[in-house]
């Protein structure tokens, strides 16, 4: 396949921090990070009100419905009346919403509106409808969401929004320096977690803000002696919470350098467990044996600096061939100036341009880290994972390469796994 500047690219031709150009964008079918309805979900006991369109209310309902979550799920649909005439866009919002309210069992604690595009484009006076249902339902905390999927490239992003918001009600609480929150996230730290590990041995209490049992819990947050965030997405609103209760953040999404994962753990007053590096390069050993010169393909779906795990396979002997994404994180600068010098005939190669995907071949092993690398190369050999997976320093890099292991053994259904939303959530695939 020849080499264009609008589909892939070798690494060493590319620009930074954007590869590619931009265009009609092509939306693959793999849909396993989080959309704004699963990201609203993680506030127990909050209700979702989206206020928009009968076509735009097509997706949303479809995944409230996959997670058999409607009874937490209400819609206002807008009609063409409602744009035509002064006032009455505003109206049929506030009145809607109240309604919905209304004729539920019980007034939600919190309720997470959404309005639309079309609130944006006709000067909808929101802050006069928050004020009236704050009025109204004075025992609510309503969250101020947007689902505007046309300013995605311009600024922030809906879900960075919706993170931010959902921080947004978390009250000061009296900090308890016993307690460190993770924020952001919609992975929950995983058993390869050097941070989350290290923090209960030490007898320090952890929240999780994606894994709270109830909104007591939640609001608990706010009690935290430090916060941490370890996704990109998540990083605005855990910046803006920081800053508001005057407390530290670490951002620390999951790094694959050896020197940038001691200097991280150092940093939170943590240990470098000698065994744990061990393990770690036993385990990437292990599986450099077992998979030899297999291809592999790594998509930044999986892990928020495909750049770095990039560096560290090929670092390793691997044989990293191709990396899906479509733009590259300042944050990744170092990672992608090396490997243009060192591995420069690396490929990069968008996900949002048209172009062919390779048919299933059984008998050519190809190893993927990531839906949308699996999806594109059309390999049921792949790491099925998200966001990280809660991943995190030397016990992460082992859980991965244990991961990497099962998915070279075991070929996975395609056909049932990409369809699915929301990986790690209910769904009705189940």
């Amino acid at each position: 396949m020849p080499i264009s500047s609008d589909k892939q690219i070798k690494i060493k031709d590319s620009s930074f921090p954007k590869p590619f150009s931009n265009g009609l964008e092509f939306n693959a079918p793999s849909h396993g990070t989080w959309n704004i309805v699963h990201i609203g979900y993680a506030v127990p006991s909050a209700h979702q009100i989206y206020i928009c369109a009968d076509n735009c209310l097509r997706g949303v309902v479809m995944t409230a419905a996959e997670m058999g979550a409607l009874d937490r799920f209400s819609s206002v649909v807008l009609e063409e009346d409602d744009m035509l005439h002064s006032g009455r866009l505003e109206e049929s919002t506030t009145e809607g919403i109240t309604e919905v309210l209304r004729k539920l069992d019980k007034v939600p604690p919190v309720v997470i509106v959404f309005p639309v595009c079309v609130h944006k484009f006709m000067g909808c006076d929101m802050n006069h409808i928050y004020k009236t249902l704050e009025e109204r339902f004075p025992d609510t905390k309503f969250v101020r969401a947007f689902m505007d999927p046309v300013m995605q490239k311009r600024g922030t992003t809906p879900d960075q929004r919706l993170r931010k918001a959902l921080m947004d009600i978390i009250p000061e609480g009296e900090e308890d320096r016993n307690t460190v929150a993770f924020v952001g996230c919609d992975m929950s730290p995983a058993k390869g977690n050097d941070i989350n590990n290290q923090l209960i041995n030490k007898g320090i209490h952890v929240l999780d803000s994606a894994r709270t049992e109830s909104l007591e819990e939640y609001y608990s947050i706010g009690s935290a002696s430090r916060f941490i965030c370890c996704y990109p997405a998540g990083r605005m609103g855990s910046e803006i919470l920081a800053r508001r209760l005057r407390r530290p953040l670490y951002y620390l999404p999951m790094d694959f350098n050896k020197d940038r994962i001691i200097a991280a753990l150092e940093l939170l007053g943590l240990d470098v467990d000698g065994s744990a590096v061990t393990d770690a390069e036993r385990a990437t050993e292990e599986l450099k044996t077992l998979i030899a010169d297999t291809p592999i393909a790594i998509d930044y779906t999986a892990v928020p600096r495909p750049l770095s795990l990039a560096r560290f396979l090929l670092e390793n002997g691997f044989n990293l061939k191709t990396v899906y994404l479509d733009g590259i994180d300042p944050d990744e600068e170092e990672d992608y100036n090396f490997l243009k010098e060192d591995f420069p005939e690396l490929i990069l190669h968008s996900t949002i341009h048209i172009m062919d995907r390779r048919p299933v071949r059984p008998d050519e092993k190809v190893l993927a880290i990531g839906q949308k690398a699996a999806w594109f190369e059309g390999t049921e050999y792949f790491v099925n994972i998200v966001e990280g997976a809660g991943l995190w320093g030397f016990g992460g890099i082992e859980e991965l390469m244990s991961l990497m292991k099962d998915a070279y053994n075991t070929p996975k259904d395609i056909r049932d796994i990409i369809p699915r939303k929301g990986l790690g959530c209910s769904s009705v695939y189940e």
